[in-house]
């Protein structure tokens, strides 16, 4: 990636919906650069998408909670039941597996607190491993953004713009 590469990349995940006329103007280049500059960043895997974020709260879905489990033998077997439970549950919109005391983290967006215990049931009653769950409810939002910093391949550039 060359200085441009990163500009394009930045730019992208600030507004994926502006035209390449557009991101020419924003990192100063031209239009069909950019379209092959963003076409050769998707067949890399460097862009791996393009969506638009839905605001929670006006989909009738604003109680947000982050929810930790556990499982008994911390397994492959017990991570994968319970991913395969997380995975088919639309109200969980992320889930990591993870290191430390818990095995997995889920942020999920609710309609209000009935939904969350039917999905909590459904998830932690169906997955016979899981032990024990723990849930936060998120009160303020500090920050919420999905951008991935480029300042790793900066020093790493080839290439000239």
């Amino acid at each position: 990636m060359d200085a441009l590469d990163i500009r394009i990349v930045e730019a992208l995940q600030k507004r994926g919906d502006i035209t390449h006329a557009e991101l020419a103007d924003l990192v100063g280049s031209t239009a069909s650069t950019c379209l092959r500059r963003v076409r050769d960043l998707q067949k890399s895997g460097i862009l791996t998408e393009n969506i638009y974020r839905a605001d929670a709260a006006r989909l009738g879905r604003s109680l947000r909670a982050i929810i930790t489990a556990t499982t008994k033998d911390h397994t492959r077997a017990d991570r994968d039941a319970l991913a395969k439970c997380i995975r088919a549950e639309p109200a969980i919109a992320y889930a990591c597996g993870v290191t430390g005391e818990v095995d997995a983290i889920l942020i999920g967006n609710f309609r209000d607190m009935v939904e969350y215990q039917e999905v909590c049931d459904r998830l932690f009653d169906g997955v016979e491993s899981v032990v024990r769950y723990t849930t936060h409810f998120i009160s303020e939002t500090y920050k919420d953004e999905p951008a991935i910093p480029c300042d790793a391949v900066r020093g790493n550039q080839s290439g000239v713009d």
